[in-house]
């Protein structure tokens, strides 16, 4: 399991620890919240998927095309969790491609690919979907509520690629969420719309103070009975 996760257990496992607010809650009233052992489950059954469906591992890379979204920090720390590389955004030359779009997944017909649904208890993408895609609501609850990876990747193997065209390894990825939240306080509760990107500095961070992320399309959407009821103590928007 990875070290943020384990941490999160050890102190708290019924803690809310990924709150997601739907960019149009004030109109479908959409919102998730998932506990350290919620969030853990989901990340092992999706690593299970990755490793055991496209033998996913160190050395691979799953292009995560979701947008700012409860489910897409789940992948990456899925992804993570086999030792492979992230990659935001729709590529051909991933190994694997995860997306909510289903022109994304037509154009990029020669990896392998897995659909997500965004809509909320779903339990299939809900559109046609071109042959040889998974769909990842139809099978997800199928798999392993733990995980353990065949392979751990070595220190200097990359976990995130940057929008400049470096890479954060495995080995830096838990600095550099730790640098990026110390200003926050132990136990933050951060408010956030960055983009699935800027993870290290929102999700990422926040979890590295034992805290907790409430997530949104857009933090000036929310209405501001919701922002106050959940208690917040830091914002970083895009």
């Amino acid at each position: 399991m990875l070290p943020v996760l384990r941490r999160l257990l050890d102190d708290d496992p019924t803690a809310p620890r990924l709150t997601w607010y739907a960019g149009d809650y004030a109109s479908s009233g959409e919102r998730v919240e998932l506990s350290a052992r919620v969030l853990a489950t989901w990340v092992s059954k999706t690593a299970n998927l990755l490793e055991e469906e496209f033998e996913v591992g160190p050395g691979s890379v799953v292009a995560i095309d979701l947008p700012t979204h409860w489910r897409t920090p789940v992948f990456q720390l899925a992804a993570w969790s086999t030792g492979a590389v992230v990659r935001p955004g729709a590529d051909r030359s991933a190994d694997v491609l995860v997306s909510s779009s289903v022109e994304a997944l037509e154009r990029n017909g020669s990896v392998e690919r897995i659909a997500v649904s965004l809509a909320p208890l779903a339990v299939g993408f809900g559109a046609p979907l071109p042959a040889g895609v998974l769909d990842y609501a139809r099978v997800v609850t199928g798999y392993g509520d733990t995980y353990s990876p065949l392979q751990t990747p070595g220190p200097e193997d990359p976990a995130l690629e940057l929008p400049d065209g470096s890479a954060l390894s495995h080995a830096a990825l838990p600095g550099a969420a730790a640098q990026a939240g110390e200003g926050w306080p132990v136990g933050v509760r951060l408010l956030t719309d960055v983009a699935p990107a800027d993870v290290v500095r929102g999700p990422l961070a926040a979890w590295a103070r034992t805290g907790s992320v409430v997530v949104t399309p857009d933090v000036a959407l929310l209405p501001e009975r919701v922002v106050a009821a959940e208690r917040t103590t830091a914002v970083l928007t895009a």
